[in-house]
């Protein structure tokens, strides 16, 4: 699965369009040679970054992310510098790395880590199940069959039937380690439309 996480949004971060970084978990059958996946991460990222753009990477352990939470959280809503996030990054034994060599990015790079951790945070933009390139309307029925619990944002109760205007594509969050679309009521009798949140 892979999130969108909004950092801060201020003037006086330097980011290329809205301050988001990403993260992708992984589940792993087998003990993990991080060398061998930070290399090829860091080859992915060297050729796929948005020129003036100053991504970072961060590979931890799930017991590290967890140790990133706090991180995660503070850099959702001040100012944090990169120094801090190299001594965070030290303390909790993940590894990180400025790619584009600025060293901004490896702020958000152990953010999303621990934002991620957090399970209450993130916007899916990847999932395994395939259903990232859903537009257009849908039922309630077929997103539970995806395992998206679809609530209703305003008195924060379950919906269980109706069709859903996604507005744009499927892009629903993390909360409580949870796939969760929010909604509100459409015009129609059982009609929906998402909202995007964070």
């Amino acid at each position: 699965m892979i999130l969108r996480h909004q950092l801060w949004y201020n003037s006086r971060v330097p980011y290329t369009s809205k301050n988001g970084s990403a993260s992708m978990q992984l589940e792993c059958k087998g003990p993990i040679d991080f060398q061998t996946l930070a290399v090829f991460c860091k080859e992915f990222l060297l050729s796929h970054f948005v020129e003036g753009s100053d991504p970072g990477l961060c590979l931890a352990t799930p017991d590290q992310a967890k140790s990133l939470i706090s991180h995660g959280w503070r850099t959702t809503g001040e100012w944090v510098y990169p120094a801090e996030a190299i001594e965070k990054a030290k303390v909790s034994g993940c590894l990180l790395w400025s790619i584009a060599g600025r060293d901004h990015g490896i702020v958000g790079a152990l953010a999303a880590v621990g934002l991620a951790a957090s399970g209450e945070q993130g916007r899916v933009v990847f999932h395994q199940s395939g259903y990232g390139e859903i537009r257009g309307l849908i039922s309630v029925e077929k997103l539970l069959e995806f395992g998206v619990l679809v609530i209703q944002e305003s008195s924060q109760m379950p919906v269980s039937n109706g069709v859903v205007d996604l507005v744009k594509k499927l892009r629903p969050n993390i909360r409580q380690k949870k796939v969760v679309l929010y909604v509100e009521k459409g015009l129609e009798l059982n009609s929906w439309v998402a909202l995007k949140r964070n």
